[in-house]
């Protein structure tokens, strides 16, 4: 048989042409994949939980900020400190004299030393028993007295031992049958499941009813408020919790959509005119009423990223914007905590810095040959033209240089969905979402937690002024 005949050169050049692109098609998909193995909770939106066992120790994207770890200095301790009228007074005098042996009659007192032990009493159930009593006048008719507020029944819990379990389950995120476990091993009193279930109810309708209604208007008339919004599993889908904050105020909302039908369903942004503080995720931009300050904790992950991944001028651009905004934070932290504001020929150095830098970084970038490329473009473009955005701290003190208040005030609540992994109604959702607001909103204005949710459970909870 006789042999194939030799490939011509015409041949030849198209299959290494055909095998060129292949081997450049796989060359970037494997940068891509390089790029994502380098993802971390420092240089993305990952959480720290997704870094595994080997993440790297955490440091910190603002650079230091010559503070030493600890209390800072002349910040209020937390030592435990006697008091002037102890409860109770047992007085140990020895009966034997230490010297010579003898016994001590009516010796005579030299010093005290004073030694005070704070502990908790053994918890006891105190059993109110209420009589309403029936009375006859002499006209024949008989009358009865009102029954108390919370003796609606022969035998019922007070709203102390409620308010303690719906502060376990939503407060210290216990699961309800621990929490029925914690209050029986605490105070001796068996409670059912659907008990802690009707407390949280209970406590939830009357904060959705009162306290809600005041929270939100107080963030919707906020000068600067901070949004979030995380997801959480309810009822086996997906669903997401959205947050509105100010220093003073918390609303958590949850909605089947992440976006603006959420948004509008919290009642927040539709109506805001102040500075909304955010990570620049597109549905905030609707609302065009609000002046927007972003998240430059966000955007220097995502320069620390390019940093990582990228090679020459555009890691280098990336590390130039990272330090220039880290100095544009440094200089007005440390300016404004001496009283003052910096020096405007030190800010226009590192804003010139940072605005080249995106600049160029946009330019060098402007083929978005590939996905990296066009990530590193839009982020790019977006410092470039979003710069004022994201420089909104430097000319307003009450705006902060990050989102992290946001962030701390989600915290606590995306806790509650590790600990319990889903919402098995949305109506429970619902209400943790009330109570968080609620309790976090106290806890803001130096209301115990715990006295809070205890006036809740009476039907009275405590609401902030509206002034």
């Amino acid at each position: 048989m006789p042999a194939d005949p030799p490939p011509s050169y015409d041949e030849l050049l198209a299959l290494n042409a055909g095998l060129a692109a292949r081997l450049e098609q796989a060359l970037t998909r494997i940068a891509e994949l390089e790029a994502r193995l380098k993802q971390s909770s420092a240089n993305s939106s990952k959480p720290p939980s997704s870094d595994g066992l080997a993440k790297p120790a955490p440091k910190s994207l603002r650079g230091r900020s010559g503070r030493r770890p600890g209390r800072p200095t002349g910040g209020e301790g937390t030592t435990l400190s006697q008091v002037a009228d102890p409860d109770v007074i047992v007085r140990h005098v020895p009966d034997t004299c230490g010297g010579c042996g003898g016994g001590l009659t009516d010796p005579a007192e030299v010093t005290v030393t004073r030694r005070q032990v704070f502990d908790i009493p053994q918890p006891r159930v105190v059993v109110t028993e209420h009589q309403i009593v029936t009375v006859a006048c002499r006209c024949g008719h008989h009358t009865t007295a009102a029954t108390p507020v919370g003796a609606t029944a022969p035998a019922v819990y007070g709203p102390r031992i409620a308010a303690i379990g719906v502060y376990l389950l939503h407060g210290q995120f216990l699961s309800i049958g621990r929490t029925a476990d914690a209050i029986r091993d605490l105070f001796g009193l068996p409670v059912a499941a659907a008990t802690i279930t009707a407390w949280v109810t209970r406590t939830a309708l009357g904060v959705i009813d009162t306290v809600l209604p005041v929270i939100r208007d107080r963030v919707r008339h906020a000068p600067v408020a901070h949004f979030d919004e995380t997801g959480m599993r309810v009822d086996g889908r997906l669903a997401w919790l959205h947050s509105a904050s100010t220093p003073t105020d918390v609303l958590l909302t949850v909605h089947r959509r992440r976006g603006t039908a959420g948004m509008d369903d919290a009642g927040v942004l539709p109506a805001f005119t102040g500075t909304a503080v955010h990570d620049a995720w597109a549905p905030y931009d609707t609302y065009t009423d609000a002046v927007h300050a972003l998240c430059n904790a966000h955007v220097l992950r995502e320069l620390v990223y390019v940093v990582d991944t990228a090679t020459g001028q555009v890691a280098d651009l990336a590390g130039q914007a990272a330090a220039a905004l880290r100095q544009l934070n440094h200089l007005t932290v440390t300016a404004r905590a001496d009283g003052g504001e910096p020096d405007p020929a030190d800010l226009a150095e590192q804003t010139h810095l940072l605005r080249s830098a995106v600049v160029l970084g946009a330019e060098a970038t402007a083929d978005r040959t590939d996905k990296l490329h066009r990530k590193y473009h839009a982020l790019f473009v977006r410092l470039r033209d979003r710069r004022a955005d994201y420089l909104r701290f430097l000319t307003d003190p009450a705006v902060p240089f990050d989102n992290n208040p946001a962030e701390r005030t989600i915290r606590m609540p995306k806790l509650r969905i590790k600990v319990s992994g889903s919402m098995r109604t949305m109506t429970g959702a619902e209400h943790f979402a009330a109570i968080r607001s609620y309790t976090a909103t106290a806890t803001r204005h130096g209301i115990n937690m715990l006295d809070a949710l205890t006036r809740a459970a009476a039907g009275s909870p405590w609401i902030p002024t509206t002034t």
